[in-house]
């Protein structure tokens, strides 16, 4: 795995305040075209970036690690989630949000209402293509590691579309326990209908813990684990993390930034899922409350828990 690397982030955010109220399209403008997957839409690149191309375990004594942690430890990981969330809206103002899953548990904090998935939608509609046998690996990149919107709905449309594409999405959250309904058809005109999907921080980190479980899902996990440049903030600027990020801006313009993977800690690989949106309503200020939240995460001194799958 490349070592993915943040910097500049001041200067996007200056370059961006300026514009919060026009790069709604930045990722989630919805394309109705099925021959317009090559016409990629801009991608954020942090300032002065290079884009480059691009059985269960036994613990000690025999102990399964599915075993549930003591109370202290699950006290510990509560405690240490608000901290992280304290803390970075106490340096940027705004609302953030985090959640790590477990074998059977899922710990949260910050904003826990569900909110507008954005891109990270794309991962179940990925799953269910590739189940259906519609996705060719190059378009399933292009949608995940490169947030591709006409790639994204390309696989969508090969769905069927509306409620048979909505229903093969669904169908792929519940076999992780998930009761999150795909959005079916476009609530806000320009913006695709599943990225509209309502998503809390705890259901997607407790879906991409058992991602790795779910049953053909693995060029989508491949997909999510290669490196993209213009996304090497959040989970991004961390090392071996495997992830799919998500924005756009709520019905009032503020830049909503959402990603959902998997890092490794400590030797052990954690399911996470980070939102943020900042006072000013920029996206690059989003991006500095996400890479804020991921490095608090890394640097926290608890045995987060291991990812189911």
């Amino acid at each position: 795995m490349k070592k993915k690397n943040l910097c500049g982030l001041g200067l996007l955010c200056v370059a961006l305040a300026a514009s919060a109220c026009t790069i709604g399209d930045v990722e989630e403008r919805a394309e109705v075209s099925m021959t317009t997957s090559t016409d990629v839409d801009p991608r954020p690149t942090l300032s002065g970036q290079t884009m480059v191309p691009d059985a269960d375990a036994k613990g000690d004594g025999g102990k399964s690690d599915k075993d549930p942690a003591p109370a202290a430890a699950r006290g510990n990981v509560q405690e240490a989630l608000q901290k992280i969330v304290e803390d970075v809206q106490s340096k940027y103002g705004g609302k953030a949000g985090i959640a790590v899953a477990g074998q059977d548990e899922v710990y949260s904090a910050g904003i826990s209402e569900p909110r507008a998935a954005w891109s990270t939608s794309k991962v179940p509609v990925a799953i269910a293509a590739e189940r259906a046998g519609s996705a060719d690996p190059s378009m399933i990149s292009q949608a995940i590691t490169f947030s591709d919107n006409a790639a994204a709905e390309n696989l969508w449309q090969s769905l069927g579309g509306g409620q048979s594409a909505a229903s093969a999405a669904s169908a792929v959250l519940a076999e992780a326990g998930l009761d999150v309904q795909v959005q079916p058809t476009v609530t806000r005109p320009g913006f695709s209908a599943f990225g509209q999907t309502q998503w809390t921080v705890a259901d997607q980190a407790r879906f991409i813990g058992q991602l790795g479980c779910i049953a053909q899902g693995s060029g989508v996990l491949t997909a999510m684990a290669a490196s993209d440049p213009a996304q090497s903030y959040g989970l991004g600027s961390l090392d071996n993390s495997s992830f799919k990020g998500g924005w756009g801006p709520d019905t009032n313009g503020a830049y909503e930034a959402r990603q959902m993977g998997t890092v490794e800690l400590n030797g052990k690989k954690v399911a996470v899922a980070i939102y943020a949106t900042s006072p000013s309503g920029a996206y690059g200020s989003a991006q500095q409350m996400l890479s804020a939240l991921a490095t608090e995460l890394a640097g926290a001194k608890v045995q987060w828990p291991k990812a189911a799958c």
